[in-house]
């Protein structure tokens, strides 16, 4: 934690010496290499999360604008997470140990072998949230940036944001039957949430979830009572996200509007206990939830558009980047379902789960 508070600070200087968005991207694999090989000792993983934390100064170097410098912020707080994964994990020797710890959530999520097959389900679904998703690309660019058509602005970044999760839903599986094997989910899609708890604590952005702030947050806090445990986890996402925004914008106003978004989420699970939710029909329930989330989603969305603006042209390549996002999460998910293979055979060491078919 220590290196990733020195990171952002440097990063927040916004140094811009012109290093590349490519050059950031080749540091960051770099760094995940080198993350991997120093946890062979517990001193070498504490040392490789200290320089992972350092990674996050590499963005506010980076000179070719603010989408190009959110999505290494967002990078280097995935190499940051999984230096942190490998200090409290046990000690795993060997590089496939540590690959399988990682891709099994800590051992807690089997992957498992499975016939391969094409998955028409899962490749509909990614068809489908693609559409809408191109809907929403459309809306967000036609609307303007300030009056009344604000409200169609956040909309349409609204719907980007669930159907880019929806497709994180979808995609690893269809990657995973093509190569033979099941693989942790990363999202359940959050659209279908029944409640802003469970969208945070079973739909959402998994892997972090259950790392961060159940292991690292909620756990160690739930002693000082349930408020302290979800205050302090959303507390440090805010910040983590202010820092990105600002990173991105150098804009102090929009970034603490970004943290502020998460900040007004225990309110929400708070509103939901008082109005027992839990007891409604499953469809209200549905609907309070997309209700509440849209009623404060601007402060998370239109930061979010702001660092994009500059780069994602107008109306006429809304379908080229559709097809061009959809071409990479395919690849991206096979890729990932092959490198999750490296699971299996620590199977054997029991340093994974069994390798069974389900």
């Amino acid at each position: 934690m220590v290196g990733g508070v020195l990171g952002m600070l440097l990063a927040m200087l916004h140094l811009g010496t012109g290093v590349t968005f490519s050059a950031g991207v080749a540091a960051w694999c770099a760094g995940l290499a080198l993350v991997l090989i120093l946890a062979a000792h517990p001193i070498g993983a504490r040392l490789g999360a200290l320089l992972a934390g350092l990674f996050l100064a590499v963005p506010g170097l980076v000179g070719d604008g603010p989408a190009a410098r959110a999505v290494l912020m967002c990078m280097g707080t995935v190499l940051l997470a999984v230096g942190e994964a490998l200090v409290v994990g046990p000690p795993l020797p060997g590089l496939r140990a540590r690959l399988a710890y990682l891709y099994t959530y800590a051992n807690t999520h089997p992957i498992t072998r499975r016939e391969r097959c094409f998955d028409a389900t899962a490749f509909l679904r990614l068809l489908v949230a693609s559409t809408v998703l191109a809907a929403g690309l459309a809306l967000a660019k036609a609307a303007p940036a300030y009056g009344p058509g604000l409200l169609a602005r956040w909309l349409g970044g609204e719907l980007i944001m669930l159907m880019v999760a929806e497709m994180l839903t979808a995609g690893p599986p269809f990657g995973a039957a093509l190569v033979g094997i099941n693989v942790p989910p990363i999202m359940r899609s959050p659209y279908r949430s029944a409640s802003v708890s469970e969208f945070w604590a079973k739909r959402w952005n998994l892997r972090m979830s259950e790392f961060f702030f159940r292991k690292c947050c909620f756990a160690p806090l739930a002693r000082h009572g349930v408020a302290v445990a979800l205050v302090v986890p959303f507390a440090a996402s805010g910040a983590l996200h202010a820092a990105i925004a600002y990173v991105a914008l150098g804009q102090w106003g929009i970034s603490l509007l970004c943290g502020a978004f998460f900040l007004v989420q225990p309110l929400l699970m708070g509103a939901e206990r008082c109005l027992k939710v839990r007891s409604w029909r499953p469809v209200a329930r549905r609907a309070w939830t997309l209700a509440a989330l849209t009623m404060v989603s601007p402060l998370f969305v239109e930061p979010a558009l702001r660092c994009v603006d500059q780069d994602w042209g107008g109306l006429d390549q809304v379908p080229l980047q559709t097809l061009a996002g959809l071409a990479f999460l395919i690849a991206a998910s096979y890729l990932n379902a092959l490198a999750s293979q490296t699971a299996l055979p620590a199977a054997a060491t029991g340093l994974a789960v069994s390798p069974s078919a389900p």
